[in-house]
């Protein structure tokens, strides 16, 4: 690799984090799979998995998966959405060996080591933001405080389950629980959704006109209205950490969550945005606000219950997410608005393998075919994903900039300039 595919690499490193964090949720969901295998078939015992891997799964899927994509998103987007300077090469090697270490940490069981291994990515990721807060030229989108809270809470959370754990207070336990689990996840998505939600659903985006050189009045309301957003679902976590089983909390969540989006996403507005990825979009949405509350309303089974919230709000949406940075750059705008056959299968497929996971619990008599299914189902929407998106990571906006070709000139005739086309490299 050459000195200017390096550079590539550390000025986007989404090209680097994609492709890794799509093979940590491949590995976090087989290993049900390989667990129950010795139930299914006979297999030899040294062949099965050692271990339960409840734990191990959980924090593959949201350190490994969505902490991949989500460090590779953040470290693109950031400098560019700041005017500051990229990452550089070194630091985006340390960022990528903590995400390939604790990963295969998970893999091997060792929960508490890895876990500090991704409370040490998060926190160095957030200095790094934070230094280019003060040397860009420009103020953030107001909503991306959301996602800095979010990565600190992804931090303390893991933090605390890798220095203390079960051998603390039960109810700072939960509470470190939820932190990483959901306010990780959660928060990041109503911030950096405020800014690339519209992007996709061809709506009004009022943070993306706030992002300027200065600080103005409408920026400090609009921080502030964040800022107060998510002080109140970490609050709302707080309550459910000291009294667990109630149900008014996940309603406050629901309802600041859903007021937030249809706000400054305007996601229920059906204005001129075709294709797969606004209607995927919308399907995540809906999904995550009926996962916030879907143990409110049944009071049983949460742990499949949340997997509405996991894979057809989190998961789904990371998807869409993930997809309109490869596009945007790479060069294939035209992509935004097509019913991509690939990604319709993704969709269609992923929304089935919430419900194959969710409605395993409330059968007993087949869980452990559907934990199956659903894990494989997933593997299958990932080769899709893979197969279709992941040769675009070696592309750039035109012609002739790949990782090893040299650069030529872009072309100003086929340069796009709607919303809905924006070059997410600017």
């Amino acid at each position: 690799m050459n000195q200017r595919s390096i550079k590539m690499l550390a000025d986007e490193p989404y090209r680097l984090f994609f492709p890794v964090a799509l093979l940590a949720g491949v590995f976090g969901v087989m290993l049900w799979p390989m667990f129950y295998a010795g139930q299914l078939f006979w297999i030899p015992d040294a062949l099965q998995l050692s271990y339960y891997p409840n734990l191990a799964h959980a924090h593959l899927m949201i350190q490994g998966y969505v902490g991949g994509f989500a460090i590779g998103f953040i470290g693109t987007a950031m400098p560019k959405l700041l005017k500051a300077t990229p990452l550089k090469a070194p630091l985006v090697a340390l960022l990528f060996l903590l995400h390939l270490g604790l990963t295969l940490l998970h893999l091997c069981n060792h929960t508490r080591i890895a876990d500090g291994l991704f409370a040490a990515m998060l926190l160095l990721m957030l200095s790094q933001v934070l230094i280019r807060l003060q040397s860009g030229k420009l103020a953030p989108p107001p909503g991306m405080v959301l996602a800095g809270m979010g990565l600190l809470s992804g931090a303390l959370g893991a933090g605390w389950l890798a220095a203390v754990g079960l051998q603390g207070d039960i109810s700072m336990y939960r509470f470190a629980q939820r932190l990483l689990y959901q306010a990780f996840i959660l928060l990041p998505l109503m911030g950096i959704g405020a800014y690339i939600f519209p992007m996709i659903l061809n709506t009004a985006n009022k943070h993306a006109a706030l992002n300027q050189e200065k600080r103005s009045r409408a920026w400090k309301l609009k921080f502030t209205e964040a800022l107060i957003l998510g002080c109140l679902i970490l609050a709302s976590y707080w309550v459910d950490s000291r009294h667990p089983g109630q149900t008014s909390m996940p309603w406050v969540r629901f309802l600041l969550c859903a007021v937030w989006l249809s706000k400054e996403c305007g996601w229920l507005q059906w204005k001129s945005a075709r294709g797969i990825m606004p209607w995927a979009l919308r399907s995540g949405i809906l999904c995550l606000l009926c996962g916030l509350i879907a143990v409110a309303l049944i009071q049983r089974h949460p742990i499949a219950l949340d997997h509405s919230l996991y894979i057809g709000g989190f998961g789904l949406i990371t998807m869409i997410v993930a997809t309109r940075v490869i596009y945007g750059h790479s060069g294939q705008g035209k992509m935004f608005q097509r019913w991509v056959k690939p990604l319709c299968w993704c969709t269609g497929l992923l929304l089935f393998d919430m419900l194959t996971r969710v409605s395993a619990d409330f059968m007993p008599w087949i869980m452990v075919s559907h934990h199956v299914y659903a894990a494989l189902l997933w593997v299958v929407v990932s080769i899709i994903w893979g197969i279709a998106l992941l040769p675009s990571v070696r592309k750039r906006p035109f012609a002739g900039m790949g990782l090893s070709s040299k650069p030529t000139p872009p072309n100003p005739a086929t340069q796009t300039k709607s919303l809905m086309d924006m070059d997410f490299r600017k």
